[in-house]
């Protein structure tokens, strides 16, 4: 175990990225995160609505200040550690996609024991789209791994609902997540759904703790940046013209749009073997194995709300979906290989896990360094892929 966590670290921590420019998006954080340094970090209201009133002039939307949750922890590193503002966010980063490859192993083991552990720490370890992740100063890696913990700890109150330490890490990450990103409520809309269905078909055992946890914590978030931006009016207000600005950008028009499958063939372009085999499980779901039910269905709840969002699908937004979907395929090569009774299950599995962490390096090389890839949107893919010309 060590030695793969040692692995996907390094993977993540040694810059491999083939594009090292500043992207627009970390251009715009990193100006946040100076600004918080000049004015001080307890002044950051006032650069909210700063920027508020800047967003206001502007005829195009500009990535907001408001996402908190990033740009503060990334403010505040900067200021101790005296790191220029894009190494501070880029460190962020970092630390938050090690910190899911560890909570990957802790999760696969309190679902599925320790050859799960074993298995799908080395699928997340190599997973293009988290690596990739940890080296740009953007929001995603770390939205990502708050989500991952939202659903974690939810599955966790399910099971003990009664247990205040699952309950209390439960309303925590999501009171963080809401702080991350406008994304938050996508997340929040799936675990919503998976809670009912769970609910209802007794898979696991709700309480009225946990529902007004998963009320009250994001609720608090919203009131939180309500008060940054000047009240709850404003904010409503202020998300609005936000909305209707980003419609109108030209790269989110051209690059961000799609018809609902496409975050299937970005997935597949991008892990081609995981997502097959993860398609492969959706189908042979068995009710008793109710980890595998509770993934599927955040992945699809989730898929179902992101998918009809107009000019607003990108993998880095899915970034999230890495630890369903390989739990999934890790879930469909189990169970093929104890249907190999002539090759023994360990060495079936045991070649099929480095068949596809290869591939998954394979392809990152392919998107992100050899095609310099910045943001994985599917006409960059395509076009690295040698599809399109």
């Amino acid at each position: 175990m060590f030695v793969i966590l040692s692995a996907g670290i390094f993977l993540r921590a040694w810059p491999t990225a083939g594009f090292h420019g500043v992207g627009y998006d970390e251009g715009i954080y990193a100006g946040y995160v100076e600004t918080a340094l000049k004015e001080g970090i307890w002044n950051y209201p006032d650069i909210v609505r700063a920027y508020v009133k800047w967003q206001e002039e502007r005829s195009d939307a500009v990535v907001p200040a408001t996402r908190i949750g990033f740009l503060l922890p990334a403010s505040a590193l900067a200021a101790i550690s005296r790191l220029d503002p894009l190494t501070a966010l880029r460190c962020v980063s970092l630390v938050s996609s090690v910190l899911l490859l560890f909570a990957t192993a802790i999760i696969a083991y309190r679902l599925g024991g320790s050859e799960r552990m074993l298995l799908l720490t080395v699928l997340m370890a190599v997973a293009p789209l988290q690596i990739h992740l940890a080296q740009r100063s953007l929001v995603d890696g770390y939205f990502a791994f708050w989500a991952v913990l939202c659903a974690w700890f939810l599955w966790e109150n399910l099971q003990a609902p009664k247990h205040k330490g699952w309950l209390a890490g439960y309303g925590a990450s999501l009171f963080v997540l809401v702080l991350t990103k406008e994304n938050a409520a996508f997340v929040f809309a799936a675990l919503i759904i998976v809670s009912i269905v769970f609910a209802v078909f007794k898979l696991g055992r709700g309480s009225v703790f946990l529902f007004v946890v998963s009320l009250l914590a994001p609720a608090l978030a919203v009131l939180t940046l309500a008060a940054l931006v000047g009240g709850v009016g404003e904010w409503i207000w202020f998300y609005r013209m936000f909305v209707q600005k980003s419609a109108a950008l030209s790269y989110p028009i051209l690059f961000q749009d799609g018809a609902w499958y496409r975050y299937l063939i970005d997935f597949t372009l991008l892990s081609p073997l995981v997502a097959v085999l993860a398609l492969g499980a959706l189908f042979q779901i068995d009710r008793e194995s109710r980890p595998d039910v509770f993934w599927a269905l955040l992945l699809g709840a989730s898929y179902l709300v992101m998918s009809a969002v107009p000019f607003g699908m990108s993998l880095r937004f899915a970034a999230y979906w890495d630890l369903p979907l390989r739990w999934l395929a890790l879930s469909q090569v189990l169970q093929v290989a104890e249907k190999l009774p002539r090759i023994r299950p360990l060495f079936a599995l045991a070649g099929v896990i480095l068949i596809l962490a290869a591939v998954d390096l394979f392809q990152y090389w392919r998107y992100f360094v050899h095609a310099q890839i910045y943001d994985p949107v599917s006409f960059q893919l395509l076009h690295a892929s040698r599809l399109i010309k």
